[in-house]
């Protein structure tokens, strides 16, 4: 019998919120901007992901002997989602003007 890990639940979740905020910022940006509760689920959603991308990495440093970081997250299709979606809301934050 299979155990079930939680922190793939953790994954799918923080994902699914990167989604929705990129969605968001992509068609209502002013909303992004206006409404604090909205803002605080893009700054959450960004924060969790850049910490699950980092530990991603650390990950990846662990068994670095012969992969590329890229073909370990090829290997790992949501951790990849995971990386692009907080790279994406890096450049999001980078590219809202202020005001």
């Amino acid at each position: 019998m299979k155990k079930r890990n939680w922190q793939h639940g953790f994954v799918s979740v923080v994902l699914s919120c990167q989604i929705a905020c990129l969605t968001m910022f992509a068609f209502a940006e002013d909303l992004v901007r206006q409404n604090k509760w909205v803002g605080a689920l893009f700054g959450f959603s960004f924060l969790f992901g850049l910490v699950l991308s980092l530990g991603f990495y650390g990950m990846w440093r662990e068994r670095s002997d012969e992969l590329s970081l890229f073909r370990f997250l090829q290997a790992n299709p949501v951790f990849l989602a995971v990386a692009i979606a907080t790279a994406g809301q890096t450049a999001s934050i980078l590219l809202l003007k202020p005001g």
